[in-house]
């Protein structure tokens, strides 16, 4: 038996465990046998990142040939503006209603004792 979160409305808070019987999944996993070569001289050469090249011109930013970085050459529209993103901006009211009751439910542990709660709920 595993539990899922479920919206349940005779509960307080957003989200609750309920008990669901799911079915079990199976996972099948396979591989392929391969052949490891030992070159000495080829890992020196990786270990002391000669292999590496220059970022942008910067000798002292190394990075791999195949490093998504290196298609990046302007990264200003990239950055953060002074002070960074306000991304509840882009909210509508609702959502911004539904981002505090998350906020709520998400940092509820810190300023209550979940487990005394629990404790007492049982007693009545």
């Amino acid at each position: 038996m595993s539990t899922k979160w479920t919206r349940n409305h005779s509960e307080s808070g957003i989200l609750r465990k309920s008990d669901v019987k799911e079915k079990k999944e199976e996972l099948f996993v396979f591989g392929y046998s391969c052949k490891l070569f030992r070159d000495d001289e080829k890992a020196l050469h990786i270990d002391q990142g000669k292999h590496l090249i220059p970022w942008m011109g910067d000798d002292t930013l190394k990075i791999d040939r195949y490093d998504a970085r290196g298609a990046l050459h302007d990264l200003s529209r990239l950055e953060a503006p002074p002070g960074g993103f306000d991304w509840r901006v882009e909210l509508t009211r609702n959502e911004l209603d539904v981002e505090q009751l998350c906020d709520e439910e998400r940092y509820r542990a810190m300023h209550t004792d979940e487990d005394e709660e629990e404790m007492y709920k049982g007693k009545k």
